[in-house]
């Protein structure tokens, strides 16, 4: 099972499935420039006697009307209004069920197995899932049934090999939406972080690594080397009554944690350790990609050459063996493909969303329906995360 090295996960999926708390955040919203009467010396103003005059006779609107024209004035002063509002995590998130944690180590690893843009992922295998998680197939198949029955998540059989599924994420759509179209934000995780996670065994330690992540990401913008503070009070919001300051220090403390802790009578200092540092591991895993396409197009090229400038049949026959292996086209003719430096560069923050192998896929599909056609191709970048998205990786050879 090949993994995303990284992936988006709404941050109200991860609050619902950990446990919603009864903490009111404060939200603070512009409003509409407001007019400022003292800096403007609206008080001799025929106009502002007017409005005064309307108000009084309840003529709201009339007023209204008559005080845009006061933005036409010169000696006007606007200032920006805010009003300021507390959310509860229920209210702000809706409410659903929390998960046991093999729901919930399920629900993160189906964030990383090539959702579409509407969170669709096609034929899973049942059993690399219980084997990625740890638990038997069995287990999938339960949790699977509360992740549907509590609307996480919906699968049915994938139809095109046994023992597979089709997987339906349904709010991975709205991840990307602002919050005033109706998005809840989302975190973005790193492959290496979510196998720490799935080596974490019991839910309350599984749910404070998530809680902190959450928190960090909130207080420092999820920036590396950031801290985040918190309290016990806080912390014990989601968990059960038993859950006192010893039982959270020595969760946070367990070896596997992805979280950097320090502990005062009262408050919690947090920190994604350095090894998940997304900064770091995006810079370096972006390099080695880059490389890895680079020499994936190099020895493609070697291979179309030698095909195209063999001398016998049989010699021809043998390149276009090594040439069907990652799905080649057999052709009369091998153009060979150029990739400029800065596609390269594209293809390998492409290849860190998805994955490598689909990037490498995605390039020999331009190849047979572009370059070997003698089409030119403006971007190779942009194509090839549009044949992503569309799902056309998973069919190169067509």
């Amino acid at each position: 099972m090949e993994l995303n090295s990284f992936a988006r996960i709404g941050k109200g999926v991860i609050s619902k499935s950990i446990g919603l708390q009864k903490n009111y955040k404060e939200i603070v919203t512009q409003n509409a420039d407001v007019l400022n009467e003292q800096k403007s010396m609206c008080e001799s103003c025929p106009i502002h006697k007017l409005k005064e005059e309307l108000r009084l006779l309840g003529l709201a609107q009339e007023a209204e009307k008559i005080h845009e024209k006061c933005r036409e004035c010169s000696s006007s002063v606007w200032e920006p209004s805010y009003t300021v509002h507390y959310v509860n995590e229920k209210n702000r998130y809706g409410y659903q069920p929390t998960l046991k944690v093999n729901a919930i180590k399920l629900l993160l690893l189906y964030h990383f197995l090539q959702p579409d843009g509407n969170g669709f992922i096609k034929n899973v295998s049942i059993k690399a899932l219980a084997d990625k998680i740890g638990c038997t197939v069995a287990t999938i198949h339960a949790s699977n049934q509360v992740l549907a029955e509590y609307n996480y998540c919906y699968t049915c059989e994938s139809g095109v090999f046994d023992h597979h599924i089709n997987v339906y994420l349904p709010e991975y759509k709205n991840y990307h939406k602002t919050a005033a179209e109706g998005g809840r934000g989302y975190i973005t995780m790193s492959s290496e972080m979510l196998l720490a996670l799935l080596d974490i065994r019991s839910l309350n330690p599984l749910r404070l690594n998530l809680k902190g992540i959450l928190t960090i990401d909130g207080m420092a913008a999820g920036k590396s080397g950031c801290t985040a503070e918190t309290s016990f009070a806080q912390l014990r919001g989601f968990l059960p009554q038993y859950c006192k300051n010893n039982v959270i220090r020595k969760a946070l403390q367990q070896d596997g944690s992805i979280l950097d802790s320090t502990f005062t009578e009262k408050r919690i200092s947090l920190s994604i350790r350095e090894e998940f540092s997304q900064k770091n591991m995006r810079s370096s895993m972006k390099k080695a990609n880059e490389a890895s396409l680079i020499d994936f197009v190099s020895n493609m090229n070697d291979v179309l050459e030698a095909a195209d400038s063999a001398l016998t049949p049989s010699e021809k026959e043998q390149f276009e063996e090594v040439l069907a292996a990652i799905h080649i086209r057999k052709g009369s003719k091998y153009p060979l493909l150029t990739v400029r430096l800065k596609d390269y560069s594209d293809l390998a923050a492409l290849s860190i969303q998805y994955n490598l192998s689909m990037v490498q896929s995605a390039i020999v599909r331009i190849y047979n329906h572009y370059i070997a056609n003698n089409e030119s191709v403006e971007s190779f970048g942009a194509l090839a995360r549009t044949l992503i998205r569309n799902g056309s990786y998973s069919q190169i050879a067509c």
